[in-house]
């Protein structure tokens, strides 16, 4: 089975094409997704978290198959590339053989950002883009939503260090826990990307419903108004 596959659904608004380097995660974000799709606690997501098997050499076959790739390719949906150390090395190599096949776009997703600073040599030179998660400014909502990812202002010093390097840096906030510090995010980080990625909450219909979702897009518009602005669908269904 190939290993840069073609997102459904929601996760098609990100990127054209993907790769998962990791099965499990160590980041434990209560509201990851992704457990309840491979049917595991997120307990066992988390302590399970390891490269999936032969993955470089898969990624190596399927892109020797896609010489010259057009099509955007984005690292990870399944995980965070740079969870830990050895994640940083193989999402590394990953970008170096996408290098050598002549990819035209690649993306890296994650909220590890201190870790990735180091592969920005390889992002500039092909003028690949670095997108960050960031949904909190207060580091207290980290802590309890987001537990073994690295801080808020790692996160942010990431996003100015890309852009001052002049790599393509975008900004997913996604998924809103807490409106208010979604959009104390984007007040402090507007100016520094050169995309934003604006969606909602999803899976926790309970929660969901306590938000007003009309009043957070119309408050976001008017911080980002000056900002190119991508609005998840299910959070424009609130106009």
């Amino acid at each position: 089975m190939a290993v840069i596959y073609t997102p459904r659904g929601k996760a098609k608004e990100y990127s054209a094409l993907a790769c998962n380097l990791y099965s499990g995660c160590s980041h434990e974000c209560r509201y990851c997704y992704c457990p309840s799709i491979r049917r595991q606690s997120l307990k066992d997501w988390v302590r399970n978290a390891r490269p999936r098997t032969d993955i470089l050499k898969q990624l190596e076959k399927d892109a020797s198959k896609r010489i010259g790739e057009k099509e955007e390719l984005l690292f990870c949906f399944m995980s965070d590339p740079y969870q830990d150390d050895e994640a940083a090395g193989i999402a590394r190599q990953a970008l170096l053989i996408c290098e050598k096949y002549k990819f035209k776009n690649v993306q890296i997703l994650t909220k590890a950002g201190f870790r990735a600073v180091k592969d920005f040599d390889i992002l500039k030179r092909n003028n690949w883009k670095f997108g960050s998660t960031i949904i909190f400014k207060n580091e207290s909502f980290r802590e309890k939503y987001e537990l073994g990812a690295p801080s808020i202002e790692s996160r942010y010093k990431a996003v100015k260090t890309a852009h001052k390097q002049g790599i393509f840096t975008w900004i997913s906030i996604e998924p809103v826990i807490d409106t208010m510090e979604a959009l104390k995010v984007m007040f402090d980080l507007r100016g520094y990307a050169d995309k934003w990625k604006v969606g909602k909450l999803n899976h926790f219909k309970k929660a969901e419903a306590t938000i007003d979702w009309r009043k957070f897009y119309y408050d976001a518009k008017e911080i980002l108004k000056n900002e190119n602005v991508y609005w998840k669908k299910d959070l424009l269904a609130y106009r």
